[in-house]
């Protein structure tokens, strides 16, 4: 077995929520207090997972936390798993409700009067429960962004199945 494997099984979804609530917060105090939980919780869980990984993730001061390069890299990594798994109880949603759903399409100002109004008035016709988003984007550099920060999506397939 190997040794990321062996700590894979100790890093639990709870500690990537904890930490990315401190990340938000900067405090642990104000993590713990978002979370719902005592303060010796968020820190235990901090120190253990830092002793796991054998790195440390924040930089404490009196005015809070602040990742260390170890941290916003896990950081990246956390909300990366968590969007995948908001995206899987979305699909799971999606299957029970096929007509339903949620769908944000990045687009220029071109498309836009052209080619767009067309497609999702027959879009929101064909699914009258699904909910679109339409971002109106100046370049096509800022659409990919869009895609690779997950704030839009070429998802069609879901609403695609009849």
């Amino acid at each position: 077995m190997k040794w990321t494997d062996r700590i894979g099984r100790r890093v639990k979804l709870r500690d990537l929520h904890i930490v990315l609530a401190v990340a938000e917060a900067g405090s642990m105090t104000r993590a713990a207090e978002e979370l719902a939980v005592s303060y010796p919780v968020v820190s235990k869980t901090i120190s253990e997972l830092e002793h796991t990984l054998g790195v440390r993730l924040f930089d404490r001061s009196i005015s809070g936390v602040q990742p260390t390069h170890y941290g916003r890299a896990l950081l990246n990594s956390g909300a990366a798993v968590f969007d995948e798994m908001r995206k899987g109880l979305q699909q799971i949603e999606f299957i029970k409700r096929p007509d339903a759903g949620d769908l944000r399409i990045g687009s220029s100002i071109v498309v836009d009067a052209g080619l767009l109004p067309a497609i999702l008035e027959q879009f929101s016709r064909d699914f009258p429960r699904a909910v679109l988003h339409v971002m109106h984007e100046d370049i096509a550099t800022q659409q990919y962004d869009n895609l690779r920060n997950r704030e839009s999506s070429l998802y069609w397939a879901v609403f695609q199945r009849r």
